[in-house]
């Protein structure tokens, strides 16, 4: 490059930093744009609106530079562009926004699954409004300066932004006011700013929480020495699958035939999960916590209700066909089922639910007293819907064939969706056909309860993972149907009247306890609170 337009094309730091936040505030932000203008009307609000997007401009450029005193410009150029650009897409194509424990789930997603959100959209736009900017950003030379006066220089153009944002507000402070009180998920929204800070904050997070010693929560735990007879339960763990997407809750489709046509069968039509992620979900559910106390970060390290069966003495198997645990499993017997070297029904798409029934006549052959087996469905996980079920369960057509779901209408997502329902009940008649079997030598039953719900395009949403003060009811609805045995304790005839109960995840752990009638020395577990009504002990085979 001639000598001269090195010169003529050099930037200060400052000012390519102000490039970027421009470029991000136009190109990242659509979805945030979009919410906006729903809440207020371009035509009425416009100048509103032009002041949140100089608000929104001052936002980024705060953070960059902020992240500019303790990194080169370029790398937090870099940092934005890669970052609002990937943010982006998924904001722009899914509806969905980008918090911590969205960027938890990246940790914990297996290849396939990360696969499975990797398209040709994506790459797009990242290579046109990630990889394209940061070469250039690379390229364009940047005006020297010693390390002081480029320090000094970022703090003046932080002062800077810092009053060109209050300028921004000062002439709309009651509309602003009333953004901030009534408005505020509006923020997880704001791209790269978001993403980054709750990138940040997830760090802080995990690293206040490096203490991994084992908390025991539960001194003693013990089965009565009245109750002769064993209990054999299979809980059944859903992954995404909504509650008013089965036939059994009223939903106009046939979804679920084969357990519309059960005996003893209960379906509970008001359960809320406690978290919109797998991540969060699975370990909240098994927690010895209620979700208001529930410490994820702590998660791991905290005795949960698994392992307080297994020191009651309780047989525990955990089988995965999803992404394993979440550490729910860690102390007990844990198999993976999403491997054709374990599943023996695998095709070219994946490994079946169906393959975790495999062996476990075997299993419980082998067991002496009450038995607790666990399986992890891999169920409804999007977006490739139409992985998630063989083709003779296809009912529902067309259904969608792409892994990128704006490739394909409403109609087809809702229709593969569907299918992924079709065949969860099918697996699940398969699971009481086993306990049907065993009923004779146990009090049988099943629990089928899903982690968390679905977004299938509602107000532009796809899949899962919103921040759950603002999650909408698709992602948090979830079935919870109860199948008993006709030696079980559970008493079915006062079950019934409690479909349309309230309940939530943080019953999960209760009724385990309940039904395997452990007793705990923890007040927390209010030994004896009946959450499933229960047969007098003396009625009971």
């Amino acid at each position: 490059m001639p000598q001269i337009l090195k010169h003529r094309f050099s930037l200060t730091p400052s000012a390519m930093l102000w490039t970027v936040s421009a470029f991000l505030a136009i190109t990242g932000n659509i979805q945030f744009f979009q919410q906006t203008s729903a809440v207020y009307s371009f035509a009425e609000y416009w100048p509103f609106l032009i002041s949140q997007g100089v608000l929104l401009l001052c936002a980024i450029m705060l953070m960059a530079t902020v992240l500019g005193f303790f990194l080169p410009t370029r790398i937090v150029a870099a940092i934005l562009l890669l970052t609002g650009s990937v943010a982006g897409y998924f904001s722009d194509t899914l509806g969905i926004a980008i918090d911590k424990e969205m960027i938890r789930n990246v940790f914990v997603t297996t290849t396939d699954e990360a696969l499975d959100l990797l398209n040709w959209g994506l790459v797009l736009r990242v290579g046109l409004l990630g990889i394209l900017p940061t070469i250039a950003v690379f390229l364009i030379p940047l005006k020297p300066s010693k390390i002081l006066i480029r320090q000094g220089k970022l703090a003046g153009t932080a002062v800077l932004s810092l009053l060109v944002a209050a300028l921004s507000i000062a002439p709309f402070g009651d509309s602003y006011a009333s953004l901030f009180r009534e408005h505020k998920p509006l923020r997880y929204f704001t791209n790269p700013a978001h993403p980054i800070y709750s990138a940040v904050k997830l760090a802080v997070d995990t690293g206040s929480t490096l203490d991994t010693t084992f908390e025991a929560r539960v001194k003693s735990a013990n089965i009565p020495p009245e109750d002769a007879s064993h209990e054999l339960v299979i809980v059944v763990i859903g992954e995404t699958a909504r509650a008013d997407h089965f036939g059994l809750n009223g939903y106009e489709r046939q979804t679920t035939p084969k357990l519309s046509k059960r005996d003893h069968l209960v379906s509970f039509r008001n359960m809320q999960s406690c978290g919109t992620s797998t991540g969060v979900s699975l370990p909240c559910m098994f927690s010895l916590d209620n979700r208001s106390d529930f410490a994820i970060d702590r998660a791991g390290f905290t005795e949960n209700t698994l392992d307080v069966l297994a020191k009651a003495g309780v047989s525990v198997l955990w089988r995965d066909n999803n992404t394993g645990s979440q550490g729910v499993a860690d102390r007990v017997t844990s198999e993976r089922f999403n491997d054709p070297d374990m599943n023996p029904v695998c095709d070219a798409e994946e490994c079946r639910d169906i393959g975790m029934l495999s062996g476990l006549e075997d299993y419980i052959a082998r067991q002496d007293g009450d038995i607790l087996i666990v399986l992890h469905q891999i169920g409804s996980h999007g977006p490739a819907y139409f992985k998630r079920y063989p083709d003779e369960y296809a009912a529902f057509t067309p259904d969608c064939q792409s892994k990128e779901l704006g490739n394909c209408a409403d109609t087809e997502i809702l229709n593969a969706y569907d299918n992924t329902i079709l065949y969860t009940d099918s697996f699940l008649d398969s699971v009481i056909s086993l306990l049907e079997s065993k009923q004779d030598a146990y009090e049988t039953s099943m629990i089928y309860l899903s982690d968390h719900g679905e977004s299938l395009g509602e107000m532009g949403v796809y899949l899962h993972g919103m921040p759950y003060m603002v999650a909408p009811d698709a992602q948090t609805h979830v079935p919870f149907i109860v199948w008993a045995g006709k030696n079980s304790d559970i008493d079915e005839a006062q079950l019934r009247p409690l479909t349309e109960t309230p309940m939530t995840h943080d019953d999960f752990s209760k009724i385990l306890l309940q039904m395997f009638e452990i007793i705990v020395d923890d007040n927390r577990l209010a030994s004896g609170e009946t959450v499933l009504p229960m047969k007098p002990e003396e009625v009971s085979q």
